[in-house]
């Protein structure tokens, strides 16, 4: 009897080959799926590892009854991107080694390495933030600004986890709200769908980027291609990547790979 961990990757097939034969021994298989925009469903991945899987709740994950089933039967818990992503995570593993549970961790990619395909170095990365979604709280929280000027004075990038709901025009919108008279640079990176054959990487002022659902087909200045609005979109899930002084080799990759 044991507690499996496993990180799904990015996109639904990228589960590792070794965690997949792990899954198959199992007698319940459990979804965590409160705290991204999944880029795929339930279902979808039901299909592709060919097995049945039931979604949890952030109640049923931190109340930690879960290792109660794992005492008895094999449990996993399948986490998108990488495994230990969460501190609530981590905390299950706490607990399954002090209740002496036998456990197993699988990892795999997550935002925070696939964020290197926007050509930004992840050494140069400050401390990660995360974006509430407004429209969920009584009142504005904004100390997530306080991580964008704390990385912005030693140099560093600043990745940007949008909370689940939460559109780009809304978070564009939250974002210049909260600066404060605190300068941005004049263009950001956004990026959608990471690590999914749909993904696209941004490289554009906030402005622009809050309207890419209504924008007008453009040229593409390197190849002068017609862009059509939904080309543009931003879809969920997504985040925001305020950068900091760019290295000429960024400051490249983001033209090159920037839409």
């Amino acid at each position: 009897m044991a507690f499996y961990l496993i990180g799904t990757g990015m996109n639904k097939n990228s589960i590792s080959a070794d965690a997949l034969e792990i899954l198959k021994t199992c007698d319940k298989i459990y979804l965590e799926n409160y705290t991204v925009n999944f880029p795929y469903s339930t279902r979808e991945l039901e299909e592709t590892y060919n097995l049945k899987i039931q979604e949890l709740d952030r109640q049923k994950v931190e109340d930690e009854s879960i290792l109660k089933k794992a005492k008895n039967t094999d449990v996993a818990l399948l986490v998108y991107g990488d495994a230990l992503s969460a501190t609530t995570h981590m905390q299950l593993i706490l607990e399954a080694k002090k209740q002496k549970i036998p456990y197993r961790i699988f990892h795999n990619a997550s935002i925070l390495t696939t964020i290197a395909e926007t050509g930004l170095s992840l050494y140069k990365f400050g401390k990660t933030a995360s974006m509430p979604n407004w429209a969920e709280h009584t009142n504005k929280p904004t100390s997530f600004i306080d991580y964008v000027k704390e990385n912005q004075s030693i140099n560093a990038h600043t990745l940007i986890l949008t909370d689940i709901g939460l559109e780009i025009s809304s978070a564009i919108e939250q974002l210049l709200e909260s600066v404060k008279g605190m300068k941005l640079p004049e263009k950001i990176v956004a990026i959608s769908n990471a690590g999914t054959p749909k993904q696209k990487i941004f490289y554009d002022s906030p402005e622009n980027l809050a309207c890419t659902e209504h924008r007008e087909s453009v040229p593409r200045p390197t190849d002068q291609r017609s862009i059509r609005p939904s080309e543009r979109r931003i879809e969920m899930p997504f985040c925001l990547i305020i950068p900091a002084k760019l290295h000429f080799l960024e400051e490249k990759a983001l033209k090159e790979f920037g839409e």
